[in-house]
């Protein structure tokens, strides 16, 4: 999947770090995505913009380690 390229208003499939390819006007970056919704339009380049998954990267509430403390009362 790292090598695939998403367009704007496709599905996130993963949450992660996924490097931004926008059309002319800005270098590329990575930014972390959440899996919930779609990928978004560029305010300069509009749907123009690519992402590229880098890595996966789990939320941390998602984790079995995390998430489940603040059911026990964990602070």
């Amino acid at each position: 999947m790292a090598d695939e390229v998403f367009q704007p208003g496709t599905p996130v499939p993963e949450a992660g770090v996924y490097q931004v390819l926008h059309y002319r006007h800005r270098l590329y970056h990575e930014v972390t995505i959440r899996r919930a919704g779609s990928f978004p339009t560029c305010s300069e380049c509009g749907s123009n913009v690519r992402f590229r998954l880098v890595r996966s990267a789990p939320l941390l509430e998602d984790d079995r380690n995390f998430g489940a403390a603040r059911g026990r009362g964990a602070t």
